[in-house]
């Protein structure tokens, strides 16, 4: 049996403050390819998709990811296993490693084998293999939800006045992030920010934020929003 992997990397549409010529891309290592699931072997299932978003911290290192959608769960947890042992290079901004999401897709595709059918099962299994793979998405949009978002904790962030002799002007902080199934915030990625601090005061705070599950037809999914953080001059 041939089993054959493609991956494609894809650049959300978020645009980092600063990104200038001398700023490089993320880079990945792949030490190991996701094989084609040993569960799926002899099922007439002979493609399929997963969809992981990752974050990468300064350091190079795989800090969390989230599993956004999948044609069959399989894809999803062989893709995970083998990105946890791959090697990353972050990205750079004016020449300092920063910190990188991303969303990386999976393309599995398995030729060569051989399946024994009985005659009842001959057309499910000629549909399936013609059929495109059916992408069951896990993360949902805002208009899709149940009912509107809404946080059940929220914690003030600090202001860095607070640590500095030089009072700071007003300013304001705009945080992308996701919002798992149960509620927590994740992968949060400053979008704007009038001054470096009150970055990462807004993204210690949201760390710290909770909210109720998302749902959409009952069923927990993840959602991608966005919070903005307003800090007022300091004294």
């Amino acid at each position: 049996m041939k089993t054959r992997f493609r991956l494609v990397l894809v650049f959300a549409a978020i645009l980092v403050p600063g990104f200038a010529a001398d700023s490089t891309p993320l880079r990945i290592e792949q030490t190991v390819d996701p094989h084609f699931p040993a569960a799926l072997a002899f099922s007439p299932v002979s493609n399929g998709e997963a969809r992981v978003v990752v974050d990468i911290d300064a350091d190079g290192k795989l800090v969390d990811w989230l599993v956004a959608g999948y044609s069959d769960k399989a894809f999803a947890d062989e893709a995970v296993a083998a990105l946890k042992q791959w090697r990353y290079q972050p990205p750079t901004r004016r020449g300092e490693p920063v910190g990188a999401r991303r969303e990386l897709r999976f393309y599995f595709n398995s030729t060569g084998r051989v399946v024994s059918l009985s005659s009842m099962e001959l057309p499910d299994y000629f549909m399936q293999r013609v059929a495109p793979p059916q992408l069951v998405s896990l993360v949902c949009a805002l208009p899709d939800l149940d009912r509107p978002i809404t946080a059940v904790q929220t914690v003030n962030p600090w202001h860095p006045d607070r640590a500095k002799q030089v009072p700071l002007p007003a300013g304001t902080v705009l945080v992308d992030f996701y919002i798992d199934e149960a509620g927590q915030p994740r992968m949060p990625v400053v979008l704007d920010s009038t001054h470096e601090a009150y970055a990462q005061a807004a993204v210690e705070a949201l760390s710290q934020w909770r909210f109720a599950p998302p749902t959409r037809h009952g069923t927990p999914v993840a959602v991608r929003v966005q919070q903005r953080f307003v800090f007022s001059a300091g004294s």
